[in-house]
């Protein structure tokens, strides 16, 4: 029973991490090199996913209009003909595994040992009431995940060459949520690019 018991605790909890899941953002490159620049236009994303809710116009449009309000509030500013950076991005999804150990115990119940002695009145048996438990290995659970990546390159367009890269690293275990997620993760992946021209 208490074994039963801490399993459906364990998945509970496993449950509970998954739909809550957070992102986490990374970042390449010299900011102060993209404080260089002034304007910035879009290339076509580089989507290496085919998974339907990642790869259509809404998921294309809420990258590109929280990416555009946040690059120009940073004081760079869109522009198609000839700008100085391109901006492009990329979604991948992949499949993981989480792996969880529960510990196993065995119980011996009720009362007080018995008790026996040695010679001399010393007590042999360790007395005790209710269970006591004695570990004996582990369980392994293996659950299965999905995790999505949005990248976002920013490209000097005259070398060709990416000066900055950031990236939001999350599970995605519920992809109409994931989709509706995809602003803040652009903006928490933009966060890392710490430049403000439009202060000077």
């Amino acid at each position: 029973m208490k074994r039963s018991i801490t399993g459906c605790l364990l998945l509970a909890v496993v449950a509970l991490v998954a739909a809550c899941s957070s992102y986490n953002y990374y970042s390449v490159g010299s900011s102060s090199n993209v404080a260089r620049y002034s304007t910035f236009a879009w290339l076509p994303p580089a989507n290496n996913t085919k998974n339907p809710y990642f790869d259509n116009d809404l998921a294309d449009q809420k990258v590109k209009d929280q990416a555009t309000a946040d690059l120009e509030s940073k004081g760079l500013r869109l522009k198609a003909n000839r700008p100085d950076l391109l901006v492009r991005y990329t979604i991948m999804v992949d499949n993981k595994v989480h792996t969880y150990n529960e510990p196993v115990y065995s119980y011996s119940y009720g009362g007080f040992y018995p008790r026996g002695y040695y010679r001399g009145g010393r007590a042999f048996y360790y007395g005790w009431r209710g269970a006591y438990p004695v570990y004996v290995g582990d369980d392994v659970y293996h659950v299965p995940y999905k995790e999505g990546t949005l990248i976002l390159d920013i490209i000097d367009r005259n070398t060709h060459k990416v000066i900055w890269r950031g990236y939001g690293i999350g599970e995605v275990n519920n992809p109409e949520r994931a989709v509706n997620d995809l602003p803040q993760i652009v903006d928490g992946i933009l966060n890392k690019l710490q430049i403000n021209k439009t202060g000077r």
